[in-house]
C-alpha cells in the first residue's frame, strides 16, 4: 500500500446505506402516517381516495427519499420526519380514539 492512498473515514451520517434506510423506511412511515390522516378528514369514497392515496403517497415518498439523498447529513430530514410522524400518530390516534373511519 502506498503513502499516496489514504484512507477514506466514512461517518454514519454521510454513507449512502444510512441515507437509504431512513429514508425508506422515516420517508415510508410519515408518508403514510400523513395519508392516514388525509384519509380521515376528508369525505372522499373509498375508491377515489386510494388512488389519490397510491399516487400521492409514492409521489411524496420519492421526493422525502430524494432530500435524503441531497442532504450532506441526516439530521435534518430525519428530524423532520419524526416530527411529522409524531404528529400525524397522534392525530390518528385521536381519530382511532373518536372512533372515525
Amino acid at each position: 500500500m502506498s503513502s499516496s492512498s489514504a484512507k477514506v473515514k466514512t461517518n454514519w451520517a454521510y454513507s449512502l446505506w444510512t441515507k437509504s434506510l431512513a429514508g425508506f423506511l422515516l420517508g415510508f412511515l410519515s408518508t403514510m402516517s400523513l395519508f392516514i390522516v388525509i384519509g380521515f378528514v376528508l369525505p372522499l369514497p373509498r375508491d377515489v381516495f386510494l388512488l389519490i392515496a397510491v399516487i400521492g403517497g409514492f409521489v411524496l415518498w420519492s421526493a422525502l427519499l430524494a432530500w435524503f439523498y441531497c442532504m450532506p447529513s441526516i439530521k435534518k430530514p430525519t428530524l423532520f420526519c419524526v416530527a411529522s410522524l409524531l404528529v400525524t400518530g397522534l392525530v390518528n390516534t385521536w381519530f382511532y380514539m373518536q372512533g372515525g373511519a
